[in-house]
């Protein structure tokens, strides 16, 4: 049997206790079921070679810009820019006032309220298939299957324990080749069907369930190819869509609790 490192047991024992969950996350408010939240989750934390560099450079505003997940810091990320514009949207304003939204709701940072940023999976790496020996030494698993497959039952019961206790208001969660595990973790018994639009020639799709513990959205990866929201267009698309199927959501919710008395 393989000895497992020191890091890896604290990795293990971070991840399966329900109490240290926040730890996990990149930062934000998980919310409570009187004052909900949107959470918004990846896959995993991306890690660039940039991103790399600049960790080993002694910058320390850049390293209290990271302790405190600053906007001014999200707004270097391709993917965290493409979420500010989702949620600007989403929230009744517009995909190019996202700025504007971000300096005002503070999305993620510690200490704001309204918004919690999450992965499935929590160790950062450059690619989703990238697994080298760091990566083993820090988890203790051998390939990045072994790794997910031991996190699907560790953390997604860590996951649901937090949502079905905070109820956030909607789960957006980035990356459809991951559908089922995001509806894993809210509850959501049966895929609902896609909803399919086109920009510039290029198809997208996107899925949105309301018959789980809590609304969740399931959209294309923002840094995606051309299926992916790549662009103002097709973001403010699919916030259209996520915004109008939560409305109907909330008429609908008050005379389906009343039905259940």
């Amino acid at each position: 049997m393989n000895r497992v490192s020191a890091a890896a047991l604290d990795f293990r024992h971070r991840v399966e206790d329900e109490a240290r969950f926040l730890e996990t996350c990149e930062g934000g408010d998980p919310g409570t079921p009187e004052q909900s939240s949107i959470w918004v989750l990846g896959i995993e934390p991306g890690w660039s070679l940039a991103d790399a560099l600049a960790d080993e450079q002694e910058d320390l505003r850049r390293e209290a810009q990271m302790k405190q997940y600053s906007v001014e810091l999200q707004m270097q990320w391709r993917f965290n820019r493409g979420v500010f514009k989702l949620l600007s949207a989403i929230e009744g304003s517009s995909v190019d006032r996202y700025v504007q939204f971000a300096e005002r709701a503070r999305p993620f940072e510690r200490g704001s309220k309204g918004y919690l940023k999450a992965n499935l999976f929590p160790e950062p790496f450059n690619n989703v298939g990238d697994w080298d020996g760091a990566a083993s030494d820090a988890t203790g698993f051998c390939g990045k299957a072994e790794y997910r497959s031991w996190l699907q039952k560790a953390r997604f019961a860590v996951l649901r324990g937090w949502i079905e206790r905070c109820r956030p208001k909607l789960v957006i969660g980035a990356g459809l080749t991951h559908l089922q595990d995001f509806l894993d973790i809210t509850g959501t018994s049966e895929a609902p069907p896609a909803h399919r639009f086109e920009v510039n020639g290029h198809g997208k799709r996107l899925h949105v369930a309301v018959s789980g513990t809590v609304p969740v959205a399931i959209v294309p990866h923002f840094t995606g190819g051309p299926h992916g929201l790549n662009s103002d267009e097709s973001i403010g698309a699919a916030a259209d869509y996520i915004r109008d199927a939560l409305q109907m959501y909330c008429v609908r919710a008050p005379t389906q609790a009343a039905a259940a008395i």
